[in-house]
């Protein structure tokens, strides 16, 4: 069974690797409006990652328990670190229009608030449940965003560089 600081640690490299994703495919961006939306995922990503550092940094442990929470970090970061769960730079890289794009970027969101749903229910205060609940609000902002993105349908080169 994972701890919550397990938990919170695979949510902030989930988020660390949505950032990354979106980061990448913005500077491919040769469409200024889908750049500036792709930086704006992005920096709500890098936001979302510190939050749930800072749940996790919260806690008070033992010495005992902080090294085994550092062991099975270690493990979990390396295990998540290759996944974006369903976004995926090579896919993004191959996708032939801006709506593929799109369809992958909502996939990924949708994903991360079903994991973030599963996460509020090992948070016991207040103060972090409302923050998480925050972020999934945020989360399903950006999937109106992209869905409302996606109603033209573009060839890629006129949204991303090859």
């Amino acid at each position: 069974m994972f701890t919550l600081a397990d938990i919170c640690n695979i949510a902030v490299q989930i988020e660390h690797n949505g950032e990354a994703v979106y980061r990448r495919a913005a500077g491919q961006a040769t469409d200024q409006e889908l750049a500036r939306v792709l930086l704006w995922l992005a920096e709500e990503e890098r936001l979302h990652g510190e939050l749930f550092a800072a749940i996790a940094k919260d806690r008070k442990l033992s010495s005992a328990q902080a090294e085994l929470e550092a062991m099975g970090r270690a493990l979990l970061q390396d295990i998540v670190k290759s996944q974006t769960f369903s976004l995926n730079q090579q896919q993004i890289n191959q996708a032939g229009t801006l709506r593929g794009l799109l369809d992958q970027s909502i996939e990924f969101e949708q994903d991360t608030i079903q994991f973030y749903e599963f996460l509020s229910g090992f948070l016991e205060d207040q103060e972090s449940i409302a923050q998480v609940a925050l972020v999934i609000a945020q989360e399903k902002g950006h999937v109106r965003t992209l869905e409302a993105m996606r109603v033209v349908e573009k060839p890629m080169h006129s949204g991303l560089r090859a």
